[in-house]
């Protein structure tokens, strides 16, 4: 009985994956920032974020930069982090700089907000709360 329960512990380990033969990543891609707001300044930094960080994305989904974007909370007491915002790219390479499409994007979203407006708002975000990480995900499909 010791023997079996030994073997099952070690055999894990000599087991491996393969991509694309086990698993298979995703070709769109979220890019997760992952913050943490300071108590009581939740609501504030989400009603901020609305004039800012959300509709720069939906600009930018509007002129097919991206698939999407969206805003998670977690609500569980003493949380950190506690506020998680996703942007869904088609793939890597959309992620990537583009002259093009940066030129296209400031020019609809100086028709939405003016950078004194935007500085206004998002300059108080650093009181608000704290950048925890960004990372980059993709989906992972089991065969």
């Amino acid at each position: 009985m010791k023997k079996i329960f030994l073997t099952l512990l070690i055999l894990p380990v000599f087991v491996s994956a393969e991509p694309w033969v086990d698993y298979e990543l995703s070709e769109e891609v979220i890019e997760m920032t992952v913050v943490t707001v300071k108590p009581g300044m939740k609501d504030d930094y989400l009603m901020g974020i609305k004039k800012t960080w959300v509709d720069a994305c939906k600009i930018q989904k509007e002129l097919g930069h991206i698939i999407g974007c969206g805003v998670y909370t977690a609500n569980t007491a003493g949380t950190d982090p506690n506020v998680f915002l996703t942007i869904r790219y088609e793939n890597l390479a959309a992620m990537g700089p583009n002259k093009e499409k940066y030129n296209e994007f400031t020019e609809a979203w100086r028709k939405k907000i003016s950078e004194s407006e935007q500085e206004g708002i998002a300059g108080g975000y650093d009181d608000m709360r704290e950048i925890v990480d960004l990372v980059v995900l993709q989906e992972v499909t089991f065969k």
